[in-house]
């Protein structure tokens, strides 16, 4: 089996401490086919990789990727907040060189969603409700190509002590409702990031729940990514997430190449 991880850091992101050559190798000894590289960019001021993305750089990183092997290297960037941001990212970067842009939430105003401190001080389902809320609005402005982590607040609760086992489409099930229509409508995929599978947590960002409840309101296009920051997070998860893809009746997963999705069938 050839798996797409459309979700890779590398050195080019603050956060991520292996050179993009070096993940395509462990990648192709892996069975990785197709690796989407995504860079941060983020432009909220109090965000770690605020200020740490330098295109060339990553362009350099990512040729230097392609050389000696076997695995299709996909150029994305992962932009943080971008129905806030996208005008000032937009200046750090020309869209012709990219495959793909994800779209990610990891800030509502001054609060971190990763992070404990905001489910200690809010209520948190409100907390929870704002999130969705956001990622509507990024999904509805049509400038992303794939829709990041959705779910990934989980990270915060599970840190701030709190039980991870909500039912999002029980508790907000016309705003999920919308949410997915959106993506639909702008031809925004759903990405399965394993990540949660190894932190406390232990689920994917979104759960077997929500990822059913976007098939069943149409939704086709769905990514597979790890998120993998760290050497022994490398491709974290895949088998599993195919599984669980599969589990919630799709039959294929797919990539972005120059812009277009390309869907493959599923290999259990």
């Amino acid at each position: 089996m050839l798996y797409s991880d459309m979700h890779v850091h590398t050195l080019s992101s603050p956060d991520a401490e292996l050179p993009a050559a070096e993940l395509s190798r462990a990648g192709e000894s892996l069975g990785v086919g197709r690796i989407g590289f995504v860079a941060h960019l983020d432009m909220h001021p109090d965000d770690f990789c605020f200020g740490g993305f330098h295109e060339q750089n990553y362009m350099d990183e990512l040729s230097r990727a392609s050389e000696n092997t076997c695995v299709k290297v996909l150029r994305g960037i992962e932009i943080g907040e971008p129905h806030i941001y996208m005008e000032q990212a937009s200046a750090c970067f020309t869209k012709e060189k990219y495959d793909f842009l994800t779209g990610a939430l990891h800030w509502i105003g001054k609060d971190l969603i990763l992070n404990e401190k905001p489910f200690q001080t809010e209520d948190p389902l409100e907390l929870v409700e704002r999130y969705y809320r956001e990622n509507l609005l990024i999904a509805a402005s049509g400038q992303v190509n794939i829709l990041a982590h959705l779910g990934i607040f989980r990270r915060g609760m599970a840190r701030a002590g709190l039980s991870t086992d909500i039912h999002e489409i029980q508790l907000f099930p016309e705003l999920l409702k919308q949410l997915f229509t959106a993506m639909i409508d702008t031809g925004t995929a759903l990405e399965v990031n394993t990540a949660g599978l190894r932190r406390p947590e232990r689920t994917t960002y979104p759960s077997g729940e929500v990822i059913s409840m976007y098939r069943a309101t149409g939704g086709e296009r769905i990514t597979l990514g790890s998120d993998t920051h760290l050497r022994e997070h490398a491709f974290f998860g895949l088998k599993e997430g195919i599984d669980i893809i599969h589990s919630c009746h799709f039959n294929e997963y797919g990539v972005f190449n120059q812009g277009d999705y390309l869907p493959s069938p599923l290999q259990m």
